[in-house]
């Protein structure tokens, strides 16, 4: 099975061949790229929120897989090495309290 940032690399590569501009490293500097990808991240999430809502379990399902497409996406055009940064993250979870931040949700 590819890892993370293989799997990030072919979907930049179908992405530009089907004509979508993708993120480069130099777009950090841009005002509105950044917030423009991740609009369309959260706009995958609303969608996978409205299959659940509608129980329809394929489509929250091929949501999910929008929502982590266009994360691999944005991470790999702009070089981040996005399975050590997930790893990085469930090493500093795994240290966090029990419910930490003592919110119900």
């Amino acid at each position: 099975m590819k890892g993370i940032n293989e799997l990030g690399r072919e979907i930049n590569e179908i992405n530009k061949a089907n004509g979508w501009k993708v993120a480069e490293p130099t777009d950090w500097a841009l005002e509105y790229k950044i917030p423009a990808l991740l609009a369309l991240v959260h706009s995958e999430v609303s969608e996978a929120l409205e299959g659940f809502r509608g129980l329809d379990y394929d489509n929250f399902c091929e949501e999910l897989a929008d929502v982590m497409i266009r994360t691999m996406d944005l991470a790999s055009g702009l070089g981040i090495d996005l399975e050590s940064e997930i790893r990085k993250k469930m090493e500093k979870n795994k240290k966090r309290g029990y419910k930490h931040g003592g919110k119900k949700v």
